[in-house]
């Protein structure tokens, strides 16, 4: 008798919870299948898609003559580096750089390539 009221008494008591969870679990049911494969898709996504580029910085130079003499170094070495001015405290430096890369991969592989050609180099991100 005691398992018979137990039985009874979680009868009940899961008719409501399943009858509530219906509406519920129509909207979660709508929700979780959708919210799963677009949460998935979305992940995957942002995983692919990244805010930045990339670039391999192959040196900062006080004057526009070395910064030239680096890219002539790179492009001797088959990469074409672009030379970029900055102001910084007071002074011109000539960044020597290749790219842009849009994945950080891509450009790690060139820092590698460059570094094992005797080209310090430096990886720099820049938001797109």
């Amino acid at each position: 008798a005691p398992a018979a009221e137990a039985t009874a008494t979680r009868a009940p008591a899961s008719k409501p919870v399943t009858a509530d969870a219906k509406p519920g679990a129509k909207t979660d049911a709508k929700s979780a299948p959708s919210a799963d494969p677009l949460g998935d898709l979305a992940k995957a996504k942002s995983a692919t898609v990244d805010p930045f580029d990339y670039f391999v910085q192959a040196g900062a130079f006080p004057s526009q003559a070395g910064a030239d003499a680096q890219r002539a170094k790179l492009a001797m070495l088959g990469w074409e580096a672009r030379i970029s001015e900055r102001e910084q405290n007071g002074r011109t430096v000539y960044r020597v750089r290749v790219g842009p890369f849009g994945k950080r991969d891509d450009a790690e592989q060139l820092k590698e390539k460059l570094e094992g050609a005797g080209v310090e180099s430096a990886l720099v991100r820049v938001q797109r």
